[in-house]
């Protein structure tokens, strides 16, 4: 009986391994274009000696593509790539989620990989954002474009007034804004100068809605802006737990009062997304300069105590546990 128990078991791991196929044959056709490479029939042959590629390992690519069925074989031993993996996984395309796989692949699952060591006494990672700030930013412009109608809902009732996102990045939640209300005043605060000069590049030099600051947020006082909306997007697990409250008071400072501070995050007692939660906690747990996600406990107090009242707490992905959060100065 237990040896029957221990095939079984084996079994069952190889299956649960044979769904990560498809996501790892997907991240190599991202990584090297491959997709387009068979947009139009061809022989793994004559295309390993058009593009300088290893023939075997690009035979084994494409034999696993098309089990996981996201390659043709065509009678004539010719092979063409699907219309929805051209479509969402080639770089080529303006639809491609693929960053999120490059996201996935070269960061989170090695960190996750590294546990065995961290956990025996290994020294903790640095998160360094100028290595993956380029896909994060692509990946959080997916986030973007489902979190954004939840805020221009406020922005509409009021019809003007300043925005302030502190942590704007590439600028891309100020585009989406400026975009719908071409009126607002738009305040950009960003750590990374690098990364402002490229959010500068999404709006017209003359433009005089629009001005970015390069700075650190912890290194203005009460009150250093005034705005009538505030975001504090993928910003918190950048902080420890117990300092949490005050920079919620401080950003409760720059608000106007009825104006709103919107938040973006995971949760840490998400309700739907536990899974992810939970995984995205131990990446964050695994690097010094990261820190465990907050809770929607937390925020609350955390909101009461700096005069804030929570007006939403409603999920943006339910899959990723990430929420959106709406609080309004009282």
């Amino acid at each position: 009986m237990n040896e029957w128990k221990q095939l079984y078991h084996a079994r069952k791991w190889m299956k649960n391994n044979e769904t990560f196929l498809p996501t790892w044959h997907a991240y190599v056709g991202y990584k090297l274009s491959l997709f387009e490479v068979f947009e139009k029939p061809i022989t793994a042959a004559k295309a390993a000696e058009k593009h300088a590629l290893d023939e075997t390992l690009l035979m084994r690519w494409v034999e696993v593509g098309v089990a996981v069925g996201h390659l043709d074989a065509k009678r004539s031993g010719k092979v063409k790539s699907k219309k929805e993996v051209l479509k969402y996984i080639a770089p080529s395309s303006s639809a491609s989620v693929g960053a999120l796989l490059k996201e996935m692949m070269e960061l989170h699952i090695p960190t996750l990989l590294n546990y065995p060591g961290l956990m025996t006494g290994e020294s903790r990672m640095d998160y360094q954002a100028v290595d993956f700030g380029a896909t994060v930013a692509e990946t959080s412009s997916y986030l973007e474009k489902l979190a954004f109608p939840m805020m221009l809902k406020y922005m509409k009732k009021q019809n003007g007034g300043t925005v302030l996102d502190i942590g704007c990045g590439y600028g891309g939640y100020l585009a989406r804004i400026h975009e719908k209300q071409p009126q607002m005043n738009l305040i950009g605060l960003e750590v990374h100068d690098g990364v402002i000069q490229q959010a500068e590049e999404r709006f017209d030099a003359d433009n005089q809605n629009v001005r970015f600051v390069h700075g650190d947020f912890t290194a203005y006082g009460d009150g250093a802006f005034q705005a009538d909306f505030v975001m504090m997007n993928n910003l918190l697990y950048y902080f420890e737990p117990k300092d949490r409250g005050e920079l919620l008071q401080k950003a409760a400072t720059w608000v106007e009062k009825g104006g709103k501070l919107f938040i973006i995050t995971p949760l840490g007692d998400a309700e739907h997304g536990k899974a992810f939660a939970a995984a995205f906690n131990s990446f964050m747990s695994a690097h010094s300069n990261l820190y465990p996600l907050p809770t929607s406990k937390e925020l609350k107090q955390d909101g009461k105590a700096a005069g804030l009242k929570l007006k939403q707490l409603d999920p943006v992905v339910k899959e990723g546990g990430w929420y959106f959060i709406a609080f309004e100065k009282k």
